[in-house]
């Protein structure tokens, strides 16, 4: 394996100039960008029916054949601009009650072409066929309401915000489908009931649409409204316009769902626990667009396990939320727009520099224990051009933590075409008198529909912190077919202290830079879809301008037309420090300068195939000594219904105060009896831990947005003895009215 990582260095060093200079010539030129103005929207009219339409994916009533479909489906990938290789027809109705999508993919391969990897609940839908339709109904180019399905009735839902820029896929909302695969290729039929949407109240509704669809063994993807590389369909403002909706009401929209549950919990060395807790959630349609959410004794039994993670840096690291009464409308009550997507460690990752509200603040002690939520209130929604999102909960006393209230009040305007200004207030209240609070302002703006401009400006309050407890940041961000280009100043006092927030670096001024470029070969290069070339500055300095962290990174990489990647690039380093970085509990890196490099390279295989896999190679200095690092992925899937994952991520770290090394095993694995039940598992070992901990969860969706779960909770030390164990049931039933 050395051999391996001194081959990784040397042809880093060779490799990425000879590529670099090989894509400054004889590439082909882009494709002219698809424009799409407002004068120049697409058009499709829903027709108003009478008669019942049954979500069997026949599409057999006859009102189907009366639709005008919206056909022509223009390509994103791989040639933009040209149209689909495979005919695509949609046709809408509409009742009282429902939004109606008939949906023919024709496929000139037949059946035997279609790919189908998932049917769970909010599949990602990047490794099969697929088809989507984006509703804008407030048309205001912003937000929107996402659905997508695959040929055997998949559904994934999501909320979009900021014309792309904020995407909650853990929204939920009820709606039907049902598709069919026939010999001309698949059909899918829809139905969206208008109490699961947001819209003004009018006599007639104009409202934005698009519809994609993803043919996954030619990698293409298109869309009926054109939309530009490097966006996808939540691109709002892209979206057409949908006729011929009138007469709507949405009701009482009210929906109780109450749930039980009854752990039995045996913890080392004690006797059996067995507390059963019930609870209730109440969603209330305060108008046709804001939502009312009132969750009493809340529970998260059935939340899936965080992946693990070990830490060999000097910050806290960040776990992201799943638990669901925080994840839906949680784009409402993000604050600014920092960073972007990097990889760290072979794993796409947003950056978080200053979270100034974080739910996982609440309910979840420091060590990783669960308070107990009393209960609380949201409120979420527009009110014209404002978005508004309220929010109070209150847990219980716990070990040493007394009960203490949470409340957040987020609202921001929308100005000009597609930008928004806003503030936030965020108090945390603790019994005992003690608080904290973070408030502030930020704006976000776009121009040129490729330039974005944002910035916030953050305070904290908290007794006994005076001085240097703010936080500012300004970025800016060119984005188009072939280039990102960024920059950005953030500034973090050393005493700013937003506890229900995350920060995890304070104390300093960060000057960043990236600049991204992806050329496109074509028919030049056939099988390589895009190169990519990234070059990335970090300058980091404490408050008085002392230089602490410097990082330049170097990277190129190729994206294949059939998925797969590969990437060989460089990350030097400069790290000042000013106190002994434990890096274990028993061994300490000492102050001083420090200037090291890493070398490394990775590669993807196409996930949409049977036997996938990943693999990251990395090797370089660490501070004052050396680090070998690997990460090995294997995938394996049988048809849509069994799929498994194995992961393997290794250090090898050499200082001279001892040599360790680091083991975190992650296996996967979900079995999907059908779009409705499924049995997942997460087993994880963790070397620095010395623990096995496993995850099993059965899960019976019984009725929209109805679930049965069984859940097996175990954490094993690695010499056999049980730490915790847990079986849980929990049964949740929607009552809609």
């Amino acid at each position: 394996m050395k051999n391996v990582l001194n081959s990784v260095r040397g042809g880093c060093l060779g490799f990425l100039p000879l590529l670099t200079l090989c894509l400054t010539t004889g590439l082909a030129k882009p494709p002219a960008a698809p424009q799409n103005t407002r004068q120049a929207k697409k058009t499709i009219t829903a027709l108003r029916v009478e008669s019942t339409i049954t979500i069997d994916g026949e599409l057999d009533e006859q009102e189907w054949a009366l639709a005008e479909p919206a056909t022509d489906f223009i390509q994103q990938n791989p040639h933009t601009g040209e149209p689909s290789t495979e005919r695509t027809e949609v046709r809408l109705l509409y009742d009282d009650e429902n939004l109606y999508v008939g949906v023919y993919c024709f496929d000139s391969a037949g059946p035997e072409g279609l790919v189908v990897n998932r049917v769970n609940r909010d599949f990602p839908g990047f490794d099969d066929d697929g088809f989507g339709i984006l509703l804008d109904t407030f048309d205001d180019n912003r937000n929107g309401f996402v659905f997508n399905t695959n040929p055997q009735g998949a559904k994934s839902d999501s909320q979009v915000g900021s014309d792309g820029s904020s995407y909650n896929r853990d929204w939920d909302a009820i709606w039907h489908v049902q598709s069919k695969i026939t010999e001309a290729g698949w059909q899918t039929e829809i139905a969206i009931p208008f109490k699961s949407l947001r819209f003004h109240e009018a006599e007639s509704h104009n409202w934005g649409v698009n519809f994609s669809r993803r043919i996954r063994r030619k990698n293409e993807e298109t869309h009926w409204s054109p939309v530009p590389l490097p966006f996808g369909m939540s691109r709002v403002s892209q979206a057409g316009t949908l006729e011929g909706i009138s007469g709507l009401r949405q009701g009482m929209n009210l929906r109780v769902k109450p749930y039980l549950s009854a752990p039995v919990v045996r913890l080392e060395g004690d006797d059996v626990d067995f507390k059963p807790e019930v609870g209730l959630d109440v969603k209330y349609g305060v108008s046709s667009q804001l939502t009312l959410d009132l969750t009493l004794n809340t529970d998260f039994a059935q939340v899936e396990a965080d992946n693990q993670q070990i830490n060999l840096t000097r910050f806290s690291l960040f776990f992201p939320e799943k638990r669901e009464f925080f994840l839906e409308n949680a784009s409402i009550f993000q604050f600014g727009r920092q960073g972007g997507i990097r990889r760290i460690g072979g794993v796409r990752r947003r950056d978080s520099d200053v979270i100034a509200f974080f739910s996982r603040r609440i309910g979840i002690s420091e060590d990783g224990g669960l308070i107990p939520v009393l209960g609380g209130a949201r409120l979420s929604g527009r009110m014209g051009p404002y978005t508004l999102g309220l929010f109070s909960l209150q847990t219980d006393d716990f070990e040493e933590t007394p009960s203490t209230n949470f409340s957040v009040i987020r609202v921001s305007r929308d100005v000009l075409q597609r930008s928004d200004v806003g503030g936030i207030f965020v108090n945390k209240e603790e019994g005992s008198g003690q608080y904290n609070r973070t408030y502030g302002i930020d704006g976000n703006f776009n121009f040129l529909n490729h330039l974005d401009v944002t910035s916030f400006f953050l305070k904290t309050e908290t007794p006994g912190l005076r001085n240097e407890d703010m936080a500012g940041n300004i970025m800016t961000a060119w984005t188009d077919q072939r280039f990102v280009l960024e920059g950005q100043y953030l500034v973090v006092g050393e005493n700013f202290n937003p506890e229900v927030g995350f920060v995890p670096r304070k104390g300093m001024e960060r000057s960043r830079g990236r600049i991204t470029w992806t050329p496109r070969p074509g028919e030049r290069i056939p099988w390589i879809r895009e190169f990519r070339v990234l070059n990335r500055v970090d300058y980091i300095t404490d408050t008085s301008g002392s230089l602490e962290t410097r990082q330049m990174e170097t990277r190129f990489g190729m994206n294949f037309q059939n998925g797969s990647s590969f990437s060989v690039g460089r990350d030097f380093r400069f790290e000042r420090l000013t106190e002994p970085f434990f890096i274990r509990p028993d061994e300490a890196i000492p102050p001083g300068d420090y200037d090291f490099s890493e070398y490394s390279a990775l590669v993807v295989i196409d996930r949409s195939r049977m036997f996938s896999g990943e693999a990251r190679l990395a090797t370089g200095g660490f501070f004052n000594g050396n680090r070998d690092s690997y990460r090995f992925l294997f995938g394996f899937r049988h048809g849509y219904r069994f799929e498994s994952e194995f992961t393997w991520t290794h250090n090898d770290i050499t200082l001279p105060t001892g040599d360790f090394s680091t083991d975190l095993v992650i296996t996967g694995l979900q079995y999907s009896f059908s779009t409705r039940m499924f049995l997942n598992a997460l087993i994880q070992y963790n070397s620095e831990l010395k623990e096995i901990s496993s995850n099993i969860r059965f899960n019976w969706i019984h009725k929209p947005l109805s679930d049965f779960f069984l859940i097996y909770n175990e954490r094993r030390s690695t010499t056999g003895e049980v730490i915790e164990r847990a079986l849980i049931g929990k049964l949740t039933y929607a009552f809609n009215f």
